[in-house]
């Protein structure tokens, strides 16, 4: 019984360094709406993403914005936008490397002037 004990305990051991190794400090692409963004102190963009989760990424001056192949900022992203961010994993914090902006999602998109239901 303790030897089953030991072994699972080593197994579950490797497991988990193995996979904090697999995410900490290596890129991961995050797809999805912005929710809410909070442009104070410590900067930080709310994604829902395609799954479904909500993803909190935190930006600081090294996050580059894009909007195609131009250069974008922080105040360029608003609730409703899609977005593709390059990220790391740094602790618990997910900080975006890259900010792609897309297209605001058509649920967003306010009605147009004179349209009714």
């Amino acid at each position: 019984m303790r030897e089953a004990v030991a072994i699972l305990s080593w197994i579950a051991l490797v497991a988990a360094t193995g996979a904090m190794q697999a995410h900490e400090g290596h890129q991961h692409k995050v797809m999805g709406t912005v929710v809410q963004v909070h442009a104070d102190k410590v900067s930080h963009v709310e994604v829902k993403t395609v799954e479904g989760k909500t993803v909190v990424l935190s930006c600081d001056d090294k996050t580059q914005f894009m909007k195609g192949k131009s250069a974008a900022k922080l105040q360029d992203v608003v609730a409703g936008i899609r977005v593709v961010a390059t990220t790391v994993e740094e602790g618990k914090t997910i900080r975006a490397v890259e900010v792609q902006l897309g297209e605001m999602d058509a649920a967003a998109k306010p009605a147009p002037a004179g349209h009714k239901h």
